[in-house]
C-alpha cells in the first residue's frame, strides 16, 4: 500500500508544470515595457496651445499724426519805392490796428529837391491788433514794393495743419475732438476741434511716390502757452471705429494664397477657418464673416499645428483695445 501511494505521489509532481526561470520573467517584462513606449509615442499627444474668446465689443482705434501750427500773419510792406526814415516798433510789441510800425520817405533821386519829393511820405499801419513778430528794415534801408518790412501776427487766432496718413483718414470727421500737445511737453496737452478735412491726398516727400498725407484743420479750443506759427506738435484722438463688432487679436490671424485664417478649436482639435475681416486697431481686428461670439482662436503655438491635431487649450486674456 505505501508503495502505491509513493507511485501516485511521484506521477502528481512529475505533470506539474514548471515555473519559468527568473531570466525569462525579466525578458518578458521589458517587452511589455517597450510595446507599452511605443504605443504611447505612437499615440497623438494634445500640443498646448493659448486661446481667446471671440468677443462681440466696440473697436477703440487711436489716431496719431503731427502737425503745424498755423495763424494769421500779415506781411506788411510799401506800396511805393523810397526810404526808411523811421521804424517805431519792436520785434515781440504788442500793437493795435491802425498802429503806425514806420515811415518811409522818398528814394534819393539826384533829381532837383522838388522833384525829389514828388513822392508823398508814407506811413506803414498794422492792418489788425496783433504782435510784431519780424521787423525786416533799419532806418536808412530802402523800401521796395512786394518785399515785406514787418511780419504782424494775431496770436489769438491760431490753428493747427495736421497730416494723416491716407491709411487713417477712416478715422478721422469732421467735428470730432482731438488732443494737441508739443513734443517737448508731451505730459500737457490742449482740446481741438477738427474743422474740415482736405479732399486731396499729397506726397508726404517731394518724390510723389510711397505714403500720402491729407490735411485737416483742427480750431483750438484753448490757447497754448508758447504757441506761435510754425510750430510742430502732435494730434492724437480715441476713435471709436465700431460701437459693436466681433473682434479677434490680430496676432490670432495669418494668411495663406490671399486669404485669411485663424485656428479654432473645436472638440478639442484645431481647425483651420477661413475668416473676412473689416477695420483694425493693430490689437484687434473686426470678424465680418466666418466666426462667432465664444468660438475659441489659437493665439499662440499655432505655428506648429496640423488640420486635426489633439490640443489643450488654456484660456488667456489679451487686450483688443487701446487704453
Amino acid at each position: 500500500m505505501n508503495w502505491l501511494l509513493a507511485v501516485v505521489n511521484s506521477t502528481y509532481t512529475n505533470d506539474r508544470p514548471s515555473a519559468p526561470p527568473r531570466k525569462w520573467r525579466i525578458a518578458g517584462l521589458v517587452a511589455v515595457i517597450i510595446a507599452l513606449l511605443i504605443v504611447w509615442r505612437a499615440w497623438p499627444r494634445p500640443l498646448p496651445v493659448d486661446v481667446v474668446a471671440v468677443q462681440k465689443t466696440a473697436l477703440i482705434g487711436q489716431l496719431s499724426a503731427t502737425g503745424e501750427v498755423e495763424g494769421l500773419v500779415a506781411r506788411v510792406g510799401a506800396k511805393a519805392g523810397g526810404e526808411i526814415e523811421q521804424v517805431y516798433v519792436e520785434e515781440g510789441q504788442a500793437v493795435a490796428e491802425g498802429q503806425p510800425l514806420a515811415r518811409v520817405g522818398p528814394a534819393p533821386t539826384g533829381l532837383p529837391s522838388s522833384t525829389a519829393h514828388v513822392l508823398d511820405l508814407q506811413v506803414i499801419e498794422s492792418p489788425f491788433a496783433g504782435v510784431v513778430a519780424r521787423r525786416y528794415v533799419d532806418p536808412g534801408d530802402a523800401a521796395v514794393p512786394g518785399q515785406p518790412l514787418f511780419a504782424i501776427v494775431d496770436p489769438q487766432r491760431l490753428w493747427v495743419i495736421a497730416y494723416i496718413d491716407d491709411t487713417d483718414l477712416s478715422k478721422v470727421c469732421e467735428g470730432m475732438t482731438v488732443q494737441v500737445s508739443r513734443p517737448a511737453y508731451l505730459s500737457r496737452s490742449y482740446h481741438g476741434q477738427v474743422v474740415s478735412v482736405s479732399p486731396l491726398a499729397e506726397p508726404r516727400s517731394q518724390l510723389e511716390s510711397g505714403a500720402r498725407t491729407v490735411r485737416a484743420r483742427i480750431q483750438l479750443t484753448e490757447l497754448m502757452p508758447g504757441l506761435v506759427p510754425g510750430v510742430e506738435v502732435n494730434v492724437d484722438a480715441t476713435v471709436t471705429l465700431r460701437s459693436k463688432a466681433l473682434l479677434v487679436p490680430v496676432d490670432a490671424i495669418w494668411e495663406q494664397n490671399s486669404r485669411r485664417y485663424v485656428w479654432v478649436v473645436r472638440e478639442g482639435r484645431a481647425e483651420k477657418q477661413p475668416i473676412e475681416i473689416g477695420q483694425n486697431n493693430y490689437l484687434a481686428a473686426e470678424v465680418l464673416a466666418g466666426l462667432e461670439v465664444g468660438e475659441m482662436v489659437i493665439i499662440s503655438g499655432k505655428e506648429l499645428l496640423e488640420a486635426g491635431q489633439v490640443v489643450r487649450p488654456s484660456e488667456v486674456s489679451v487686450p483688443l483695445n487701446v487704453e
